[in-house]
């Protein structure tokens, strides 16, 4: 029975990251800049770690837009890549973010 649980989990996390690796660059960065306002929201981030996960898309975009520059407005399979290599890293960077001790103003524990 547990071995048929950890099957399903490592499934569930391939299967979620082979659809953010097929997601495009645009829409797969907005929804982590939404998951962002949800945690300063509810109180998960505090406005400095916010501020930092942000700077980290904005600077994402920049890296996109000279790629993008550099091909005549269109992404290789190298650049999509390392595009989505940067975007898991800040994926990770908001999970353990939102699941530090810190909170913000509100101090809730959601």
């Amino acid at each position: 029975m547990q071995k048929m649980m950890i099957a399903l989990a490592l499934g569930a996390v391939t299967a979620t990251t082979a659809a953010q690796a097929a997601m495009p660059v645009n829409l797969r960065q907005a929804n982590q800049e939404r998951r962002i306002d949800a945690g300063v929201r509810s109180g998960k981030l505090t406005h400095r770690e916010a501020a930092r996960l942000k700077a980290q898309q904005a600077s994402i975009r920049q890296e996109e837009a000279r790629l993008r520059a550099r091909h005549g407005g269109h992404l290789t399979a190298r650049d999509k890549r390392l595009i989505h290599a940067r975007q898991n890293a800040a994926n990770a960077q908001i999970l353990h973010k939102k699941d530090n001790t810190a909170r913000g103003p509100n101090k809730l524990k959601i």
